[in-house]
């Protein structure tokens, strides 16, 4: 080979693909000459049969090398070397011991393995060196017109080659290209999903977490222990990498479940029977969106009692070897609220509830009535599978035309461009000995228009091949060339059967080869059966073309070989290439996926860094000494730090990844400073960090510390609006959220108003 290459490359499959058809058909003919010769009517010459000796054992070695892959070039000036040998020998014994196509069976694999492995020079050289070896050693025997007649067949085996082989390589290169941009753009597709998923994540972890400890430290009351334990877990929350859609294994619920910690004051009864086994992911859903719903009863509901009842819906009981899905309902006797206090904006129900469950592919709803308690019911079902032969891809593992033409595609792209240079070659070949031969003869025009209408009905053919040819087109066709190659000996003389006057059945090549291809093979392969037993019985019901049985199967067979050596060559090149373009398809998806969820996990990791270090600096130390137990809530200032630190997490729930450390440190003074700060939201998506930090911080530094400030974004498509309301009006801080807005950029466009009541700007904003 020309390169290294790397296995599950396009290039790669090619590569073998050539490398397992040339030493398959190099296998194939060497073996049919060589059955030939020792099925002849008369004991071959010693030297006859050394010849066959050698050529066997080449076809064994030539074979199992390239079932292999460890075929080189080596290998391909052997075989050169022995067809320029053969032909010497058959031509020292004069032109008695051989009949017209016999030496073209030498010839042939030394030129399909030089364009299988060698460069396009040598390549080039060497079939020059085998087709003038065979013409020169036949010339005297044959004479000059059956000399070249004789190398024809090679001529048009090596000029496929020579197109052939380039055009599977370039056709490679051309797909590894695509398919690099292919995984490039699916990793940056996994990138996105991956940050996108983080941020949802990291985004829960603030609201069911972290600001749920922060605020039950700055509230009395609350036993020490119950405080330390949400420190501690809420540092362990923030700190854990996010595992990704991708974590594998299966978690049983009902454990689970049954590890739910019950509300404070409110006594929690648990029903769960059984082991009930979902994806680890769906399992993790589930326990966040549950201890949320609790944590509502908690905070909200002043219930007495909770019940949590887990049913699974029994779609995978066989033991447990299925994932099985299930209905999960968190019951209160609590206060309940009106359906339309659900605002999209609540983070609790709407984020880390029903949103978490549809990441999964599952759902939940929230039933409540004010005094009536409130009911938070959870499912989740297995996704159906389709059966094998109906997923995505199947066409590249079924067996019919359309999955054979399909694993082309994924090797080659454009199959009528190879399939143009297996039969173009012998079309037009064919198409010169038959009109040599028809000139020669009479009455035999009616053959030639036969021919010219086959050639045509096989380029017609060639050119859908890239799609789909009907059956019945199909059948036709195969009608049409076997017919007409049978009925060629009701002009021709049956003796025409020794020699290329029966070019009529090899006329038929072409087409077969093309069909067994892009059609069910059994149907070209039956057609070349019928011929082939037409024939047979041609022969023995006609006059006798030999003097003896023996001698006359040492006739018939190179007219059967002729067809039937084509149509198994081009089904060897076809199902080979069509089997590693499936296997090069298949394990280039797998690579794909792989380096997709590499992309994805890094991007998650690299969010979640992201995140932690705007936050780190003092939440997570203040929550790691509170766990810890070294802060109190009785110690000085600090509930009033929870407080404050609460806020910073709220706001980086509504605002994620906008808020800096400037901002923070800004809002967090103004909240000491009795400053009642408001930030609001409709989508936890990213907005525009540096123009709403450009509001906040114009707002809190320009003028007086106000007494309120209000921000509300709402998130259409492609534009961020935002609503600041700033209590009371300044004059001051007016003219300066006028400047900033004013040169923020051509992407906002703001208008900034002010009274003595209050200082506004309703603000539009490309979304990032």
């Amino acid at each position: 080979m020309d390169r290294v290459l790397t296995p599950g490359s396009y290039r790669h499959g090619v590569e073998s693909g050539l490398s397992r058809a040339a030493a398959a058909l190099s296998a194939l003919f060497a073996l049919s000459w060589s059955g030939f010769l020792l099925s002849g009517g008369v004991e071959p010459a010693p030297d006859v049969r050394a010849v066959a000796v050698v050529f066997l054992a080449q076809a064994v070695v030539t074979g199992v090398r390239g079932a292999r892959l460890t075929l080189s070039r080596v290998d391909s000036g052997v075989a050169v070397g022995l067809a320029v040998l053969g032909q010497v020998v058959l031509a020292a014994g004069g032109a008695s011991r051989v009949v017209v196509g016999q030496r073209c069976l030498l010839t042939v694999p030394a030129v399909l393995l030089a364009a299988a492995l060698l460069p396009r020079r040598a390549r080039r050289w060497s079939c020059v060196v085998a087709m003038g070896a065979q013409i020169t050693t036949s010339w005297p025997a044959d004479g000059p017109a059956g000399a070249v007649e004789g190398v024809w067949p090679v001529v048009a085996t090596a000029v496929a080659g020579d197109v052939l082989a380039p055009l599977m390589r370039t056709a490679g290169d051309r797909a590894d290209r695509a398919q690099r941009r292919v995984r490039a753009v699916r990793a940056a597709a996994g990138r996105e999903e991956g940050r996108r998923e983080a941020h949802r994540n990291f985004q829960g972890t603030l609201h069911d977490e972290v600001s749920t400890a922060l605020q039950a430290i700055s509230l009395p009351g609350i036993p020490v222990s119950r405080l330390r334990e949400a420190a501690s877990g809420a540092v362990a929350a923030l700190d854990a990498a996010p595992a990704g859609p991708g974590r594998e294994g299966r978690a049983d619920l009902s454990t689970v479940v049954r590890a739910l910690r019950p509300p404070s004051g409110t006594a929690l009864t648990v029903e769960a029977a059984g082991a009930l086994h979902v994806p680890s992911r769906v399992a993790d859903a589930v326990a966040g969106a549950a201890r949320e719903a609790l944590r509502n009863v908690e905070e909200h509901a002043a219930a007495r009692t909770v019940h949590v009842r887990l049913q699974g819906d029994g779609s995978g009981r066989p033991g447990a070897k299925r994932d099985e899905g299930f209905h999960l309902s968190v019951t209160d006797d609590g206060a309940g609220f009106a359906a339309g206090e659900l605002a999209p904006s609540s983070v609790g129900l709407r984020r880390s509830v029903i949103r978490r469950m549809e990441e999964v592919g599952g759902r939940a709803e929230v039933r409540s009535a004010p005094g009536r308690g409130t009911t938070v019911r959870l499912e989740w079902h297995p996704p159906v599978v389709r059966p094998e032969g109906a997923t995505e891809g199947a066409g590249l593992r079924d067996g019919g035309s359309e999955g054979t033409i399909g694993r082309m595609r994924a090797a080659v792209g454009d199959v009528r461009r190879p399939l143009a240079a297996v039969c173009l070659p012998f079309l037009v070949t064919m198409g010169v000995v038959a009109v040599v031969h028809t000139s020669r003869g009479p009455d035999t025009g009616p053959l030639l228009v036969w021919y010219g209408l086959l050639a045509a009905l096989t380029v017609a053919l060639l050119l859908r091949a890239n799609t789909r040819i009907p059956g019945p087109v199909a059948g036709a066709a195969c009608v049409f060339a076997v017919a007409g190659a049978l009925g060629s000996f009701f002009v021709l003389p049956l003796s025409a059967i020794k020699d290329f006057e029966s070019w009529p059945i090899g006329a038929v090549t072409p087409l077969l080869t093309l069909l067994v291809i892009v059609r069910p093979a059994w149907e070209a392969l039956t057609a070349l059966a019928l011929e082939q037993v037409g024939i047979v019985v041609l022969v023995m019901t006609g006059p006798p073309i030999a003097p003896s049985p023996g001698a006359t199967v040492a006739v018939v067979l190179p007219a059967l070989f002729a067809p039937a050596l084509g149509v198994l060559a081009g089904l060897a090149i076809g199902r080979t290439v069509a089997r590693l373009g499936g296997v090069t398809a298949r394990a280039e998806a797998a690579r794909s996926a792989t380096l997709a969820t590499e992309a994805a996990r890094r991007a998650r990791e690299e969010l979640h860094r992201e995140r932690l270090n705007h936050l780190g600096e003092e939440i997570l130390p203040f929550l790691a000494e509170v766990g810890s137990g070294r802060y109190g809530p009785d110690d000085p200032g600090v509930r009033d730090r929870a407080r404050l630190l609460a806020g910073a997490v709220r706001d980086e729930i509504q605002l994620p990844g906008v808020l800096d450390r400037t901002v923070r440190g800004l809002l967090a003074a103004a909240r000491g400073a009795e400053c009642a700060v408001v930030i609001q939201s409709d989508s936890d998506e990213p907005h525009p960090p540096s123009f709403l930090r450009l509001l906040l911080t114009t707002a809190l530094t320009s003028g007086p510390t106000p007494r309120e400030v209000f921000l509300t974004v709402n998130a259409a498509t492609g534009t961020v609006r935002a609503s600041l309301v700033i209590l009371p009006g300044d004059e001051q801080r007016a003219r300066a959220l006028s400047d900033a807005v004013s040169v923020a950029g051509a992407g906002a466009q703001a208008e900034v108003a002010n009274s003595d009541t209050s200082t506004w700007v309703e603000a539009a904003v490309r979304a990032p």
